[in-house]
């Protein structure tokens, strides 16, 4: 009997815990639109290089570096995928979703990196409305392809439009939901934006929001100069073990 090759999720994560399943791909590598946070780590010595235009590094890209084993799933999932059909690529989701998932987060690390994985994950929402999916995306012409061409998002899976990247001019353009990166809480407050600490309002909320960068920045960037003050001001802003440590 032949062995089927299953795609892998997880469900640890500091951020999240164990109530939400999630599936990944190498940071950069999948992320066909990133601009601010461009990073990518080696597939295989898990060196970290930045794009040129990057103002502060991917943390799915810094976790890679430090973990082989996440750089391993990763790629496991992108090989898997890429030369893959829309309908091939929809069976292998289906068949790889964990029996007891309820929530789905679709790529803590990676994106939607062409039009037809993006629809594969809208067919394979449709096909289990018992589940809830939720995704950040930079990818958002897909998105807008996707309206265009006549289709509504399924009513169980919510998209957050993540600004930073290639398309940010559709985000305002089609009035879509979106996540916007602040380097410290009081921009957040003159933007009026809530800050999302658990992604409760991207697993179920409706109204645009803001994160606090978190994660390891390059020394001597602005970024890295943000995160210093935040923590001479003792303001919480990166996940441990436990949990969301805001």
């Amino acid at each position: 009997m032949q062995t089927v090759t299953l795609l892998k999720f997880q469900n640890s994560n500091a951020k999240l815990g164990k109530r939400v399943h999630t599936f990944s791909l190498p940071a950069g590598y999948s992320c066909p639109a990133a601009l601010d946070c461009l990073s990518r780590a080696d597939r295989t010595s898990g060196q970290i290089t930045d794009g040129r235009l990057t103002e502060y590094r991917c943390f799915a890209a810094s976790d890679e570096a430090k973990s082989p084993n996440a750089r391993n799933a990763r790629w496991h999932n992108f090989d898997i995928l890429r030369n893959l059909d829309m309908w091939a690529i929809v069976n292998k989701l289906q068949a790889s979703i964990p029996n007891k998932a309820k929530i789905v987060r679709i790529h803590v690390s990676g994106d939607f990196y062409n039009s037809k994985y993006f629809k594969a994950w809208m067919i394979v929402a449709r096909m289990n409305p018992h589940l809830h999916f939720y995704a950040y995306t930079k990818s958002v012409n897909y998105w807008v392809d996707y309206i265009n061409d006549g289709y509504k998002l399924p009513d169980n899976i919510n998209l957050t439009a993540s600004f930073g990247g290639r398309h940010d001019n559709l985000i305002k353009q089609y009035n879509l939901k979106f996540a916007f990166v602040v380097y410290h809480p009081d921009h957040a407050k003159r933007m009026g934006l809530e800050i999302d600490h658990d992604d409760s309002l991207a697993m179920y909320g409706k109204k645009s929001f803001a994160l606090l960068l978190h994660g390891t920045q390059p020394a001597k960037s602005e970024a890295s100069e943000a995160l210093s003050k935040m923590r001479k001001e003792n303001i919480k802003f990166s996940y441990s073990k436990q949990g969301a440590n805001y």
